[in-house]
Order: structure tokens, then C-alpha cells, then sequence
């Protein structure tokens, strides 16, 4: 682990695909010791996570204009090379992601000794966030990809399958790149071996670990019965190779980063790695593009012999509105 803060505070980010459980790991945390920061900066619970997302709005909101202002969003990621961070066009939005966490957490003098802020988009953004504030470690969640595929299609997010499961491998592999001293939690440890996951997490930030009344805290607030989409009952899925990839790294819940050799999953990480979606996306925008502009051209045109055909009445129903109009001018 890095450092500490300036006051002896340490930060845990919470990263991992969307939907893979990164809402449950982060509301957990905070039976562990850990403060989330001031509730009333939090997202409201929502369809998707009636138990809360445990998000600070004003991360989520400038981690979407930052992905914006990096050429991207949250399912359309730019391409980051190393060093990207450091830009001075991003010094704006450092200064604004430092008045949130100061909002959230307090001035550094003053903060909890663990502090941690969570949402997905901080697989990618990490570097980011270490320019803005010193960040001790990672909790990395992953999902077993069949499951988050079967998720983001359930929810209506509009995200296949081939671009959901390079989504997974950029999360995946950006997150574990960017902090190799991470710690791994797979979303199904919550439900199969919660103990063993709250003592891993507990040991891992170097706390206490959680006693009998803790546990029975973070059972309540999982809910076991908002389990959705195992695996074993997800619906089938037309197979695609990213699919496949993104399974063969899950290894049935053994994940292997080896899988993919270490030159390719940083260009995976880094961006470079896309599903074929990007081209058709690109390729239906243009066709959209010339759709609407030959549109545009023939309205334009009706328009255009519209606005001829009523001169050409206005001018019959009044010969003399030239010779009427020139008596009412500035001259009259």
C-alpha cells in the first residue's frame, strides 16, 4: 500500500465492472470501520440498487464529464495511455474532484482514519483520482460475465453482449493494471463465503475482523434475496470470441489475469482493445448522418417553393402593394 493521507487517513476506491457488485463490497465496508463519507452527498437507492449504490453523486457526475472530456463514457471508454492523467487541461476538474471529496469526507486534517468512495468508473479512472488525493489501495469486485451480460440486458442498458463482455475485460484488466497491490472480491463470495470475504476485505485494509454482530449488519444489508442472474440460470446467449475471452479469464471463478498474455491485457486495460460494435456503431451514425441531411435537403427544397408559391399569391391578390407600400415609407 501507498502512503497515508497528511492526517494519517487512508483511501480504499471500490472498483469492478458495472453490475457486478461493487454497491454490496462498498455498503459493507462500512461495517468494517470505513467511512463512505456524508450520506447526504449520496446517490438515492434506485430499481437497480434498492439497498443504495454507496456513490457519491458528485464523483459519479465528474467522473462522467471526465470521461467526456477524455473523447468517451462509461460503455464507450476512451483510449488512456500512460501519463494521461497529468494533462494540464484536466487541473479544472482536480480542483473540483478535491472540493468533493472535501465536501464528502471533511478537510484532510479532520477525516476518518480509512476513507473510501466507490463507483465503477474509477476502474478506469484511478490515475486520475491519485493525482487528486492519496489513495492507499483498491478492492477490485468481479462478476462472472455471463451473469453482468445477462444483468446490463435485463436493465435495459443499451450494451450487447460482444461490447458487455469487452466492457468486463477493459474494467477487469484497467483496474488490476493500475494497482497491482489490489485486492480481488468476487461477487459471489458475498452470497457463498461472506465471513471468509468480510475477514479478506478486514485484513486486506489492515482492520480488525468483524465480529459476529458485523457480520449479521452486512448480511442485512446484501439481502440475500436480491440475487440475481447466476450464472447457472441466465438465459442463453448467442456465443461471440469476447464472450469467450472474458469467460476463459473468469476461469469458473478462479480468475486468471495470465490468461491473456501481459503485453495484451495492457492494451486491453488501456483502450486499444475493441469490439466490432464500434465500427457498425460508426458505421449507422454516418448512415444516420446522410439519412437526415438528404432529409433536411429535400425540406429545405419544399420550403423553398412553398415560401415562392405564397409570394406568388400575396403578389396577385395585391398588384398595387409595391406603389402602397413605398407611400407608408420613411419618406412619406
Amino acid at each position: 500500500m501507498s502512503a497515508s493521507g497528511p492526517a494519517g487517513t487512508r483511501a480504499v476506491c471500490v472498483t469492478g465492472m458495472h453490475r457486478s457488485g461493487t454497491s454490496a463490497v462498498a455498503g459493507a465496508l462500512r461495517f468494517l470501520g470505513v467511512s463512505l463519507g456524508n450520506p447526504d452527498r449520496m446517490l438515492p437507492p434506485g430499481p437497480d440498487n434498492p439497498k443504495g449504490y454507496f456513490e457519491v453523486a458528485g464523483i459519479v457526475h465528474l467522473d462522467d464529464e471526465l470521461l467526456a472530456h477524455l473523447g468517451g463514457a462509461w460503455d464507450q471508454p476512451p483510449v488512456l495511455d500512460p501519463g494521461w492523467e497529468e494533462a494540464p487541461d484536466l487541473a479544472p476538474l482536480r480542483a473540483r474532484a478535491a472540493a468533493v471529496l472535501d465536501e464528502t469526507f471533511g478537510a484532510p486534517a479532520s477525516r476518518p482514519a480509512w476513507i473510501a468512495w466507490k463507483d465503477p468508473r474509477l476502474s478506469l479512472l484511478l490515475p486520475f483520482w491519485r493525482t487528486v488525493a492519496p489513495i492507499a489501495t483498491t478492492i477490485v469486485v468481479v462478476r462472472d460475465p455471463v451473469e453482468v451480460v445477462a444483468s446490463l440486458g435485463l436493465r435495459g442498458y443499451p450494451v450487447g453482449p460482444a461490447q458487455a463482455a469487452s466492457l468486463w475485460l477493459r474494467y477487469l484488466y484497467a483496474a488490476t493494471n493500475d494497482d497491482p497491490g489490489h485486492l480481488l472480491v468476487r461477487h459471489s463470495d458475498l452470497f457463498d463465503d461472506l465471513p471468509a470475504a468480510l475477514a479478506r476485505c478486514a485484513g486486506h485494509l489492515g482492520l480488525p475482523a468483524p465480529d459476529a454482530a458485523a457480520e449479521a449488519a452486512v448480511r442485512a444489508h446484501l439481502d440475500l434475496g436480491l440475487r440475481h442472474h447466476d450464472a447457472a440460470g441466465a438465459p442463453a446467449r448467442e456465443a461471440n470470441p469476447l464472450l469467450e475471452l472474458a469467460s476463459a479469464v473468469w476461469n469458473g471463478g478462479a480468475v486468471d489475469l495470465g490468461r491473456v498474455p501481459p503485453p495484451i491485457a495492457d492494451l486491453i486495460g488501456r483502450g486499444w482493445f475493441r469490439p466490432p460494435i464500434d465500427g457498425e456503431l460508426l458505421a449507422r451514425a454516418r448512415s444516420e448522418l446522410v439519412a437526415n441531411r438528404e432529409t433536411l435537403r429535400k425540406t429545405n427544397g419544399r420550403l423553398a417553393t412553398l415560401e415562392a408559391e405564397l409570394a406568388a399569391i400575396r403578389a396577385g391578390s395585391d398588384p398595387g402593394g409595391s406603389a402602397a407600400a413605398g407611400e407608408s415609407g420613411p419618406d412619406a
